[in-house]
């Protein structure tokens, strides 16, 4: 196999590949637990084949509500991520197996399978995305830029920061609109497409991406035609951030671009379960989380002067303001000066406090607020109406963000840093319009799993 093709394998298509070598992990992992046992004799051959098929196809679906089937951005998951997740899948799967082996009475798992099949299958996971990391690293996706604007460069600088792409030059039909492009990248002028074309191959380019945001040159539709023919992609800009890095941008939004994206209030049956779903979760975590909330208020209490609760006007679903509940985590007097964004090391910011941001437990009370309706176990965070109105000022299609409930966690959450400023605001729109262009029941169920390593890492 061609580094090319391994190349693509890993990162840009056949993702059904990567469910086969999974599904192939389960299968030898059960088969190993299996014969490995000492109770190896009480399983008839028949059973033993149904049941590593069966462990086989569980991981599999495990596995993507962990968020492991991400062969196209491998480059977002830290090592941790992807052991912990691969850990997570398989624990799931087996619990999952195991009741309904218990529940036919084929036989009960003892702990030697239930221990070889956790270790072989999260171990096995975690290697094989661990290499195809460090390959692609090694390896990075080789890609030509089309057009030469300040939009390019700022497409530019986001993907080269990436050890895993390369940019192997810009091309354009007509002379550099942007001279930094030209000091930072290699700059080709397209004469004549069929020798373009011929340079793609000799460069080993894997991929080309369009950075026209509105008219493209008429020479530009004939290298797209040449491109299938010599194996080599084609994605625009908006397409490639999508596909690789989970995100919907903004910056390259046009009448095309809208007419090709779906956008709209949530509502329907899918709505509708996801109601059902935060009612049935959000009741008993209120109960069993009580005794923690009289710990949380006493060590508030004991730390600075003022309430253990805090409330805030939040803007919700369709732009509605609602209150939501948080334990405090500043001083009283945080906001004497006005409304401000937290930021790293705010003084304002109590001991205990950063302790339960850290945690994430001073969003324990927002329970309330999902059973009551206001919000959802998933959806982008609630933000105040101050820095709404002024984020719509500064950011295209702000607004969207309203077409959801908003969450506890969400995916924004999950893959960008807590957000401190206007630049922090845009990046985690746009995932947030990347949850709600995909949303479904599986997203929110990977959201809730991924979020389990951000707290046990003390994450914001």
């Amino acid at each position: 196999m061609t580094k090319l093709n391994f190349g693509l394998l890993l990162q840009s298509h056949n993702g059904a590949r990567w469910v086969l070598l999974d599904f192939l992990i389960g299968v030898l992992a059960m088969f190993l637990g299996l014969t490995l046992t000492p109770y190896i004799d009480v399983y008839e051959v028949y059973n033993r084949v149904i049941v590593c098929v069966c462990y086989g196809g569980a991981l599999v679906l495990c596995v993507r509500l962990c968020g492991l089937y991400a062969h196209r951005m491998q480059h977002l998951f830290s090592r941790y991520d992807i052991l912990l997740g691969s850990v997570q899948a398989s624990v799931f799967a087996f619990v999952a197996i195991g009741l309904v082996v218990n529940f036919t009475h084929v036989h009960v798992f003892g702990r030697y399978v239930s221990g070889i099949v956790i270790i072989v299958s999260a171990l096995s996971l975690s290697l094989v995305r661990v290499l195809a990391k460090l390959y692609l690293e090694k390896n990075p996706l080789r890609i030509v830029l089309l057009g030469c604007n300040e939009l390019t460069r700022e497409f530019a600088e986001r993907v080269s920061a990436d050890s895993h792409f390369k940019i192997v030059s810009v091309a354009c039909a007509v002379e550099c609109e942007d001279a930094l492009i030209e000091k930072q990248f290699e700059f080709k002028i397209i004469d004549n497409v069929s020798d373009f074309a011929s340079y793609l191959r000799k460069s080993d380019v894997e991929m080309v991406v369009s950075c026209y945001n509105r008219s493209i040159p008429s020479k530009m539709y004939d290298l797209m035609e040449i491109l299938p023919s010599s194996h080599i992609d084609l994605l625009n800009k908006g397409a490639f951030l999508e596909i690789f890095f989970r995100e919907v941008s903004v910056s390259y939004r046009n009448l095309h671009w809208q007419g090709a994206n779906f956008f709209k209030p949530a509502r329907g049956a899918v709505t509708s379960l996801k109601r059902v779903i935060d009612i049935c979760v959000s009741f008993p975590a209120l109960l069993f989380t009580l005794p923690l909330w009289l710990v949380v208020i006493l060590i508030v209490k004991l730390d600075s002067a003022g309430s253990a609760f805090y409330s805030q006007t939040r803007v919700g679903l369709l732009g509605r303001p609602f209150k939501i509940h948080k334990f405090r985590t500043m001083t009283i007097e945080a906001e004497k000066n006005g409304v401000q964004w937290a930021t790293k090391g705010d003084t304002r910011i109590t001991r205990v406090g950063a302790l339960l941001r850290k945690t994430r437990l001073d969003e324990l009370p927002q329970l309330w607020n999902v059973l009551k309706g206001d919000m959802s176990l998933v959806g982008p965070r609630p933000e105040r109406p101050e820095f709404v109105e002024m984020l719509k000022k500064e950011i295209p299609l702000y607004e969207w963000r309203h077409l959801v409930k908003p969450g506890l966690t969400g995916w924004a959450q999950i893959l960008f840093k807590y957000g401190e400023s206007v630049a922090d605001a845009r990046r985690k729109l746009q995932y947030d319009l990347f949850y709600i262009k995909n949303f479904c029941i599986t997203l929110d169920l990977q959201i809730l799993i991924r979020t389990i390593p951000l707290i046990m890492k003390g994450s914001q």
